[in-house]
């Protein structure tokens, strides 16, 4: 077995080891456990740590981690994970038992992956998870005597390459405390701020619009006025209301309109009545009067939902600041660019980021949210979906501003990032939102939530 002098390392550095140490985090430490392991793990080749037996032992605080390697087809990890008590369904021939059973997650918060590649036996990588989404984690990487450090976000990297001036065996036992303190000044750890009491008002208006989701439904062109008569939104005129509609309070509303009785529900308490239709349909964006786009969008309206959200969001703004904004004095829209690179099945490649009066690819969306979260954890999102038209054999294909969709992200009360998005009077997930429109745009203006939230 091949010594290495890790004593020697700490005296190096300066630093003594602390075991099971604390962090601001509150996450898992398993430094104390990894220095004692390490001869056995830590430097072998594989043929050797394959006769090596998955271990449990307890840090200096009594937290159980276990000890154990896991191979694919390229590379093999020695992983030292957590204990965490999950429950379980238990069949059998008398019926389902309930139980809860100790399992060790490999990306749950505290767990550490030392990952090596199994046809030269060189490290690659040591990643540690600090976070409730198992997407969110840092990694050190080799570079000559030093090491690089990436932050990544569901397969997205908030930083890359970062350098970091101490050996990467320094990684083998360094402990999260030392990690932050490594990298507190280079790696975006504002990301790792979660306060789940900060989300109140998303979850309220969450709570809500899922209740009032059975009384909706689709109507082209159709929202509700200042005082909440059913109106054409193409020409301001009244539309006529049956008396089912009446007496089953149901609500009639197109895609936009459904955006704009989410904002009502908010602006009403506060001032007495919903929003006017007239300064929504403001344009936005100036077109060359003698463009293909100009030409277009005269008759097919190519960015009517862009400019409706954008004028909501800045409505919105102007009750909650008691000052009036057009669109383009408010800074309603969402233009950041969080992301250096991605994570793709064909290697690692650049992030599409914001494009001026597009806004973001929806396949891309769920990082992005995370971020929004993380920073503007009172905000919810209007978004303005923008799809292709196929060519018709005369004209070309283009693409059109026409759908409309709420968009909320929060953290739970455990740090779990979640979000739900509400289109067309109907609830849906992430996922379910980028497999419906996988190939299309998404442009976000954001909107203060409020738990004083009264629709319709």
């Amino acid at each position: 077995m091949k010594k290495r002098p890790l004593f020697f390392i700490f005296l190096f550095l300066g630093i003594l080891p602390a075991f099971g140490e604390y962090n601001r985090l509150g996450v898992p430490d398993s430094s104390d456990i990894r220095k004692t392991v390490a001869e056995k793990w830590f430097y072998d080749d594989l043929n050797a740590l394959r006769h090596n037996r998955t271990e449990v032992r307890t840090n200096s605080v009594g937290q159980n981690f276990q000890v154990r390697l896991e191979e694919t087809d390229s590379v093999f990890s020695v992983i030292v994970a957590p204990e965490k008590f999950l429950p379980v369904d238990i069949y059998t021939e008398k019926g389902v038992k309930k139980d809860i059973v100790a399992q060790y997650p490999a990306d749950s918060a505290g767990s550490w992956i030392f990952i090596r590649d199994s046809a030269t036996q060189a490290p690659l990588r040591i990643r540690y998870y600090f976070a409730a989404d198992s997407e969110v984690y840092v990694q050190f990487s080799p570079n000559g005597k030093k090491s690089t450090a990436d932050f990544i976000i569901d397969g997205c990297y908030a930083a890359r390459g970062v350098p970091v001036g101490v050996p990467f065996e320094r990684f083998y036992d360094a402990s999260f405390a030392d990690v932050l303190s490594l990298t507190e000044k280079s790696l975006p750890w504002n990301y790792a701020e979660i306060h789940p009491e900060q989300y109140r008002g998303s979850l309220q208006m969450i709570s809500v619009i899922r209740k009032n989701l059975s009384r909706i439904r689709y109507r082209w062109d159709a929202c509700y006025d200042e005082n909440g008569d059913s109106v054409n939104i193409s020409n301001g005129e009244k539309r006529s209301v049956s008396e089912d509609e009446k007496s089953k309070k149901i609500l009639n509303l197109s895609s936009a309109g459904f955006v704009k009785w989410i904002v009502d529900g908010i602006v009403e308490p506060i001032v007495g009545s919903g929003l006017y239709l007239g300064p929504l349909l403001r344009p936005t964006i100036s077109l060359n009067p003698l463009g293909y786009a100009e030409k277009m969008n005269k008759t097919d309206d190519l960015y009517f939902t862009l400019d409706w959200t954008r004028n909501l969001a800045a409505a919105r703004l102007s009750i909650q600041t008691r000052k009036n904004y057009l669109y383009e004095d408010s800074g309603v829209d969402i233009n950041i660019e969080p992301f250096t690179a991605q994570v793709t099945d064909t290697g690692i490649s650049t992030v599409v980021g914001y494009m001026k009066n597009t806004g973001y690819e929806i396949s891309k969306l769920k990082p992005l949210l995370y971020v929004l979260a993380v920073s503007e954890p009172t905000y919810f999102y209007l978004g303005a979906i923008r799809r292709k038209v196929p060519s018709n054999g005369t004209n070309p294909e283009y693409y059109v501003f026409d759908q409309t969709a709420v968009v909320l992200p929060y953290f739970d009360e455990n740090g779990q990032f979640g979000c739900t998005i509400f289109e067309n009077g109907r609830e849906m997930n992430i996922s379910q939102f980028s497999k419906k429109y996988k190939d299309c745009y998404i442009h976000l203006t954001r909107a203060l939530s409020s738990d004083r939230f009264f629709p319709l």
